[in-house]
């Protein structure tokens, strides 16, 4: 079994020992009394003394650097005498305000995720007790509100003479049932869907995009009003459903994890009407017994209908009873039932074409808040923590060893920043998808490729292939500009931005794809475009730096 971790920030009045003030002297030279980073580790009487290996000590930069750097140097000075078998891993915090509740948990916020991979699978002891008020109240709501990742324990330590009866370290729960740890728990019951899900965690968001569309789902979870969900194919469409659900009033705890969804294009018109209404014994062969269908089922609870653009017509019509009245009629009987339930709904067909494919009062009804998830290519913010919780995903479904999965930060850049600079049209499953390869050219066992060759190896999965760094940055930039957004800081982690190259790629773009249109359409080029000739023929063949004449 691995060994816990420990995650303590400095104390800077009692590292590694008591001291008369902060960073100042020890209280008593001649016999010195342990801090609580000293007694979690070494005290006899602590549970983890001589069990913990790696120690992640979070210290302070900005005006009190010089302090915060020769307390933890005398602190590492003293477990390497005591306990030298602990591997340390200093963390620098550049803030100059240890009581800023908001930069406390937005550096914890970012920094806890990376720890978490770094330390995959084992359990993470968050001690509680050095530091200030303010760091203790955000590691207590983060450990309780379910932001850090299991498994991991919070403790409390105290030193010798703080104890009264009291063991060396205390574990401390409030036992709150929060919300993100039951929604994590919740999976929709009919997907079959084998594509592996990656949740999209509103504690990890960076985009507007996406802050405002989960704000607006909060908002929307408690009303028993239908919800269509639009969003392109992988954008995480399933993932919104299930997080309005377990937010709502209308959950019944014991259907967490199977809740009653459809994904109405694996079915027929005729099987999705006995999936969603029932059936009773004898309303066709093979119906040996009565059937309770999903409708009847997600009474108290929520119904989602996923692909909404492929249910028949004769299914609109009798849907629309119920979302008004709540009433409906199994197969093959005459009677009436009643449920109470809250129906959600999703689809990548855009609105425009899903007005083709929907009766307009059905799709009125489903209609009545509608909610659409960014693709990828718009929240290119999300990637920096999106593209790791892939790859470590892909390597549990795959089978493969955990140290597959881990690409350092170099490496790590690059793909982002190539997959920021990618079109992208299948959302998180192309994140798989360069996943899949990353672990194959890694996990080879008669061949295995270095990081950075499988990192090139595995941005061959991206349709346009695995461009280099100075084309994925023109990518990158253009994007952002095709989608008005800034230009992201990681562009000019190489040097400086080269807009002219990217203006010389676009020429010779617009050039060939007005000559192809020119063809698809059979009028002149001419008559397509406010440029001449001579200059779309100088822009496809690189000749014309300049505008157009």
């Amino acid at each position: 079994m691995s060994s816990p971790v420990l995650l303590t920030w400095l104390a800077t009045r009692n590292d590694p020992f008591e001291r008369i003030d902060s960073g100042g002297a020890v209280r008593d030279p001649g016999k010195p009394v342990p801090g609580p980073t000293l007694t979690l580790l070494t005290d006899p009487a602590s549970s983890y003394a001589d069990k913990i290996t790696d120690l992640v000590v979070f210290r302070q930069g900005g005006p009190q650097a010089a302090m915060h750097t020769r307390i933890y140097e005398e602190l590492a000075k003293e477990l390497a005498e005591r306990a030298p078998s602990i591997r340390l891993h200093p963390q620098v915090w550049e803030h100059e305000d240890p009581t800023d509740h908001a930069a406390i948990y937005e550096y914890l916020r970012t920094n806890l995720p990376r720890i978490r991979r770094q330390f995959r699978g084992r359990e993470l002891v968050v001690h509680l007790s050095p530091g200030t008020a303010a760091m203790h109240t955000v590691w207590v709501l983060m450990a309780e509100t379910g932001f850090i990742e299991a498994p991991f324990t919070a403790v409390q330590s105290f030193r010798a003479n703080e104890r009264r009866g009291r063991p060396a370290v205390v574990p401390l729960s409030l036992g709150v049932d929060t919300f993100f740890k039951r929604w994590q728990e919740t999976r929709p019951a009919s997907s079959t869907d084998k594509q592996p899900n990656i949740l999209w965690d509103p504690r990890q968001f960076r985009s507007p995009r996406l802050q405002a569309l989960y704000q607006d789902a909060r908002r929307v979870a408690g009303l028993r009003v239908p919800v269509l969900i639009l969003g392109e194919r992988g954008t995480g469409k399933t993932t919104l459903a299930s997080w309005i659900r377990v937010r709502s009033p209308f959950r019944r705890p014991e259907l967490d994890t199977q809740w009653p969804a459809v994904p109405c294009g694996q079915y027929t018109a005729e099987t999705m009407r006995s999936e969603l209404f029932g059936y009773v014994k004898g309303a066709f062969t093979g119906a040996v017994r009565d059937h309770e269908g999903l409708l009847g089922r997600a009474k108290g609870d929520t119904l989602f209908l996923d692909e909404i653009g492929d249910i028949s017509k004769d299914l609109q019509r009798l849907l629309i009873k119920v979302l008004e009245e709540g009433a409906y009629q199994p197969l093959g009987s005459t009677e009436v039932k009643h449920t109470d339930l809250r129906v959600l709904t999703a689809t990548n067909l855009t609105p425009d074409l899903l007005r083709t494919e929907l009766d307009a009062d059905f799709l009125d009804r489903i209609s009545a808040f509608t909610l659409t998830v960014p693709p990828l290519r718009e929240v290119p913010e999300e990637l920096e923590w999106l593209w790791p919780a892939v790859l470590e995903e892909a390597a549990r479904r795959a089978g493969a060893h955990a140290k597959y999965a881990r690409v350092g930060d170099v490496h790590l850049a690059h793909i982002v920043k190539v997959l920021r600079g990618s079109g992208l049209p299948g959302n998180v499953r192309d994140l798989f998808r360069v996943a899949w390869r990353f672990l194959a050219a890694r996990a080879d066992d008669d061949a295995p490729l270095t990081v950075a060759d499988a990192v090139d190896y595995a941005l061959q999965a991206l349709e346009e292939g695995a461009p280099g760094l100075a084309e994925a940055n023109n990518r990158a930039l253009a994007r952002a500009f095709a989608d008005r957004r800034a230009i992201a800081p990681d562009l000019i982690a190489d040097g400086q931005l080269d807009p002219e190259q990217v203006i010389a790629e676009f020429k010779v773009w617009f050039g060939k794809e007005v000559a192809s249109l020119a063809g698809r359409v059979r009028r002149p080029e001419a008559s397509l475009t406010k440029l001449s000739d001579r200059t779309l023929r100088n822009w496809r063949g690189k000749k014309d730096a300049g505008g157009p004449e």
